[in-house]
């Protein structure tokens, strides 16, 4: 029976399909992109640039960089049926599509009904508008048929004789009928939001991107100020089970995002500088040098995760936390340095496992937990590869579940042992809170200091009035007196004070060179004839070869005044914060200043300085700002003649976030290492003082309990002498010799793993 003249009339005019969420339920360019940036996210960069030159540009070099496998495409089927027919019944159909020709290409060869490609091609986009234009000089005005699914398919039905909606709501078929004829719809089983999940499956699921950032903050979460120390404990592990099976190049990217998580969320305070512009700029260049750090270990220990017999994979676990401390003494000293958050310092509260670090240092205990984890992975998967066995976790098990119930035991003991008998020196401890846009701002330099100095001169007074009656609180009431902030005093047991402490950036101007300031701290000292130790800015003249341009060096420094109103030593800041104390290479490259918003640069010290407290016999090791989390700066200040160590510091940058507690969790360590007691004075909190264990001891805080807040507090240290018993610790005669076994350890396994790569 010959066809009837319709069914003629039909087959000869073209059918154009759209290809993206009409002939295949996703879409190329998203599917190029999850492709793209799962094999490197660092292509995000290059992409939005593509992206400014047009779609089209953007879609072409997605397309030379990318291939895909049109089988692993999902399909309309019910479409694909029908075009079947229609080809069956001698119909032209075309592929239309808004998706570049080198990766439209292969899905109409893979369909095998095409008759004709029309795509875009780096220039123009086929899409809307620019895709009617090319179908009605090709086909003349309803001279075609169109199957699409999108609003942007609404310009071409304009021009087209039928309209068939495909993969989309009722709202636009009944668009679409309003442009044309409406043809045969194909919407069943309609999902919105399809390609997003395919997008996303591809990206974060099948990529172990998602799995990663989980770790990543998971990991963030081991830290202050969430805390929960028992997730140190599982994320090495945890790292490497979501890096199984992956390539060397898939597994340092799953590192790599894990740490830009871990790295970005636990220095999210750095976005609270207050900066327009300068914050968000070091916040994401910190965090995406960091994260290499991660990306590295994992790269290193995924060529054979916890192969072989139980020999091999305690080798293996035992390298791999080794590997992890030897990156920790890398980041600790490489441009500069930045040792903060390393793993072990997760485990602050737990002052017997800490004790090592009189050892080991802070690395003993890092290399621990990561020992551990590994271990904890391995007898997962041995639970999983024997289920019957019950036991079997235990051989992977059993030395880090005694190493650690060994160090326990140690640090019970170390720990009740404490020090012999010294003297006790009492300490008035200053926070006065000062924003950080006053510290910038010199014309509240004087209102600032005067503040200060009434709000020390009361506490001062009032410990010498005390009786013996125990503990006073005193709420300083910010309504009665515009000389005194709000805050509270907290005065230990009765007495003078032997030492006053105030805090980084507390005196504005230079100590040594305002004769205002000279006289109004040395004055102070001298009335209440007490020890002080406080820090400002400080000048000489520049040496021989220095890069001064006015021939004058500028320190961050300490100094101590004498009872009798004398400068009796300056200690000068020997690590700097990059970026905020000084701009590295600005004389190579003079741009780099404008990434900044400091306007000059401090010189770093020279050497380390010990305060002499003459009269109270014992002596003090100054430290600055950040310079209490550098295991190796403390351990060279603190001498043998050192009694105790004292931070100055200014977190007020950051406001009130997880820096502070931060970074008392990591100067924590540092009194450990070192068996002394460390003294913390900050503008804006932690104030407080750690004993020579680590525990730590006399917070202060506000009225509304907030560490952040403004006032004073008196407190007793006890101090054991130099001369009187103390014994220095393994660490610090010794330094990282842990560290730097580790890192020897390091590179065998990766010159070894290179050789069997």
């Amino acid at each position: 029976m010959p066809p009837s003249p319709d069914a003629s009339r039909e087959s000869q005019v073209p059918l154009c399909v759209d290809l993206d969420g009409t002939l295949i339920l996703t879409d190329l360019l998203w599917e190029a992109l999850a492709q793209l940036l799962r094999r490197n996210p660092f292509q995000l960069f290059p992409v939005l640039y593509w992206w400014t030159r047009g779609r089209a540009f953007l879609k072409q070099q997605l397309a030379r960089r990318v291939s895909i496998d049109p089988a692993t495409l999902p399909y309309k089927e019910s479409l694909l049926a029908f075009l079947r027919e229609q080809k069956s019944a001698g119909r032209k159909l075309v592929l239309a599509t808004a998706s570049d020709r080198d990766l439209a290409l292969p899905v109409a060869s893979y369909v095998g009904l095409f008759d004709e490609v029309l795509a875009s091609d780096g220039r123009t986009n086929l899409r809307g508008e620019n895709k009617l234009k090319v179908l009605v000089e090709k086909f003349g005005e309803r001279g075609f048929d169109y199957a699409g699914n999108s609003r942007a398919d609404l310009a071409v039905w304009r021009g087209a004789r039928l309209a068939i909606v495909v993969n989309a709501g009722p709202a636009l078929v009944k668009q679409a009928a309003e442009c044309t004829r409406p043809g045969p719809a194909f919407t069943m089983n309609y999902s919105l939001f399809g390609t997003a999940k395919r997008f996303l499956n591809e990206l974060l699921l099948r990529s172990g991107y998602l799995a990663a950032i989980g770790a990543g903050l998971l990991l963030t979460a081991a830290f202050p100020k969430i805390g929960v120390a028992g997730f140190a404990w599982i994320v090495p592990g945890l790292l490497l089970a979501i890096a199984q099976g992956k390539s060397r190049g898939d597994a340092f990217r799953i590192g790599y995002v894990a740490g830009l998580a871990y790295f970005l969320s636990s220095l999210y305070w750095l976005l609270l500088i207050p900066a327009a512009g300068f914050p968000i700029l070091g916040w994401v260049s910190l965090g995406v040098f960091l994260a290499l750090y991660p990306a590295v270990w994992v790269w290193l220990m995924a060529g054979k995760i916890g192969e072989g017999d139980w020999l091999r994979r305690t080798r293996w676990s035992l390298a791999g936390a080794a590997a992890w401390v030897a990156l920790e003494m890398v980041r600790a000293r490489l441009f500069g340095g930045f040792p903060w958050d390393l793993l072990g310092v997760s485990q602050y509260r737990m002052v017997p496992l800490i004790q090592i670090a009189s050892v080991t240092g802070v690395y003993g205990v890092s290399f621990l937990v990561a020992w551990f984890s590994l271990s904890l992975f391995s007898a997962a998967r041995a639970i999983f590869g024997s289920p019957n066995r019950r036991f079997v976790w235990q051989a992977e098990m059993i030395l880090p579940l005694l190493t650690v119930m060994g160090l326990f035991i140690f640090g019970f003991v170390r720990a009740g042992q404490g020090n012999p008998p010294g003297t006790t020196l009492r300490v008035l401890l200053v926070q006065p809170g000062i924003p950080q846009t006053l510290i910038w701002n010199a014309n509240e330099d004087e209102k600032r200091f005067r503040q200060l100095l009434q709000m020390t001169e009361s506490a001062l007074a009032e410990n010498e009035n005390q009786d013996s009656a125990g503990p006073v609180v005193q709420i300083v009431d910010p309504a009665k007196s515009n000389s005194e902030p709000g805050g509270i005093r907290i005065t230990r047991p009765s007495g003078k004070a032997d030492l006053l402490i105030w805090p980084e950036s507390a005196v504005p101007k230079m100590l040594r060179y305002d004769e205002a300031t000279y006289r109004a701290v040395t004055g102070l000292a001298q009335a209440y004839q007490v020890w002080l130790i406080t820090s400002s800015d400080d000048a000489e003249p520049a040496l021989d070869g220095s890069a001064s341009p006015d021939g004058v060096d500028y320190f961050n420094s300490a100094f101590l005044v004498t009872p009798a109103g004398r400068l009796a030593d300056v200690y000068h800041k020997r690590k700097l914060v990059i970026f905020g104390e000084y701009i590295p290479l600005v004389q190579w490259l003079p741009f780099i200043k404008y990434l900044t918003p400091i306007t000059g640069s401090f010189t770093p010290g020279n050497r380390p300085v010990t305060f002499e407290l003459g009269d109270r016999h014992v002596n003090a090791a100054p430290l600055i700002c950040f310079e209490d989390a550098f295991p190796g700066v403390a351990r060279k200040s603190a001498n043998d003649d050192v009694d105790f160590l004292v931070n100055l510091t200014n977190d007020g940058w950051f406001g009130d976030s997880a820096a502070q507690w931060q970074h008392l969790a990591t100067a924590v360590f540092r009194a450990v290492e070192n068996n002394l007691p460390l003294i913390r004075c900050a503008n804006n909190g932690v104030t407080c003082w750690i004993d020579a264990n680590g525990r730590v001891r006399d917070i202060f805080r506000d009225r509304t309990g907030s560490v952040y807040g403004v006032g004073t507090m008196t407190v007793d240290v006890p101090v054991t002498q130099a001369g009187a018993g103390r014994a220095p610790t393994f660490y610090h005669r010794h330094g990282d010799w842990f560290g730097w076994a580790c890192v020897v350890v390091a590179a065998l396994v990766s010159v070894r793993s290179k050789k069997t790569a």
